[in-house]
């Protein structure tokens, strides 16, 4: 294990803002788990790994009782046992929108092969390139096509078959069938993770989740969230950017795709044996230096409510998401990110943006709506790209409104 430079901006960081808010976060789970009577606490790959991690070092150092898992799981390992429970509402999740969305990445979500992909091609008589990004107006012909194409509903229904008995297989074995009371924590923003927890297991499901973007289906169960929910005040939440938060609770395992069955038990599949960046000197850093922080991480003594939590966390977090410096900007926008549900492709959180028109609200609102050809470079860190392409306030102006109204449209 290499020595942490003590130099690297990633030491500051994590001490004076991540490690902080990441540790009260996760306290806040563990007290509020156990005020709630809940002794089992399942924490969700990927994200959770951080979490996890964290929350052992957290409850040994507090002496709390309470039983700690990482559950191996994804969006698409789940969906796909799901898909046929999900009826219309399937479409939902395959068909959903993207940064870079092609017929490639649409038909990926259910990991067709490329003959099964030339297959549905030919049934819906699409004839264009799958790799050409599709604009708004575009995608949602093509998404039409497939909701109508037999050959495609088809595939809908084998993929789900294939996966859901090993899917609940792995479950059962994780103890999630076991009838003991239990709680889900993962970061969170639109409780569909639950949602499909909630679907495969037949009972509603509890959970913790940093921030949510919308208001979840209370058939699902209840969801608790730490720093954000729909109430709260869209200028507040603007400022927050949970692609970056997303990368830097990365895992050391690649994504599961499914769960295969073994003599002695379910396992999980993954994509790939590792994670998007598996060799970044930043996460490794992060991550020891985070641990320290855990380690001798006290527990407030009162749980405190949403408004001191958000007093306490948003100031910290917009110095590294909403107002980074040049550096925290470079080392942390080189970190890769995918928002596929299948990962099929993957681009740096920020980098400089050589037509700076696309940081702006109006030229944005155009691209979103009617571009189509080559693949962009995403803006998924918008505030790290306007630093990198030497933007200052009027451009993060654009980029708050931008957000806001993102945020007021989601809840």
């Amino acid at each position: 294990m290499r020595t942490i430079v003590k130099g690297h901006v990633a030491v500051s960081v994590t001490n004076e803002i991540f490690a902080p808010v990441m540790c009260g976060f996760v306290g806040w789970t563990l007290r509020s788990a156990l005020a709630a009577g809940i002794n089992r606490l399942y924490f969700l790959a990927r994200d959770g790994w951080i979490m996890y991690n964290a929350a052992k070092h957290i409850a040994e150092c507090n002496g709390l009782n309470i039983e700690l898992r990482y559950l191996y799981c994804s969006r698409m390992s789940l969906r796909s046992a799901a898909l046929a429970d999900l009826g219309e509402e399937a479409y939902r999740y395959l068909l959903e929108g993207g940064f870079a969305l092609t017929p490639r990445t649409i038909l990926g979500r259910l990991r067709l092969s490329d003959d099964e992909r030339a297959a549905v091609y030919s049934d819906i008589e699409f004839v264009g390139d799958e790799n050409i990004e599709l604009g708004k107006s575009a995608a949602a012909e093509f998404c039409s096509k497939l909701r109508g194409s037999a050959c495609y509903n088809c595939y809908i229904k084998s993929v789900s078959e294939a996966n859901k008995e090993n899917t609940l297989g792995y479950l059962e074995q994780e103890g999630l069938l076991d009838g003991e009371k239990y709680a889900l924590v993962d970061s969170g923003w639109t409780g569909s993770m639950q949602r499909m927890f909630r679907v495969l297991t037949g009972k509603p499901q509890f959970g913790y989740y940093f921030g949510l973007y919308a208001q979840p289906n209370p058939e699902d169960g209840e969801f608790n969230a730490y720093l954000f929910d729909k109430n709260t005040s869209p200028k507040l939440v603007a400022k927050f950017n949970n692609n970056l938060f997303e990368t830097l609770c990365s895992a050391p395992h690649g994504m599961t795709i499914s769960y295969g069955k073994q003599d002695d038990g379910y396992i999980p599949v993954f994509k790939e044996k590792d994670n998007l960046n598996k060799d970044s000197r930043l996460l490794e850093i992060q991550e020891r230096v985070l641990y320290e922080f855990a380690c001798s991480y006290i527990l407030p003594e009162e749980i405190p409510d949403m408004k001191q939590r958000q007093e306490f966390a948003f100031p910290l977090l917009a110095r590294l998401m909403y107002k980074p410096t040049v550096e925290i900007a470079a080392e942390y926008g080189a970190l890769q990110f995918s928002d596929d549900p299948a990962e099929l492709y993957a681009f740096p959180l920020a980098a400089r943006v050589d037509n700076s028109s696309r940081l702006y609200f109006l030229p944005r609102l155009y691209e979103k709506f009617f571009r189509k050809g080559e693949l962009a470079v995403p803006l998924y860190w918008s505030y790290g790209a306007a630093v990198l392409s030497g933007r200052g306030a009027f451009c993060r102006m654009n980029l708050l409104l931008w957000e806001i109204l993102w945020f007021i449209k989601r809840r």
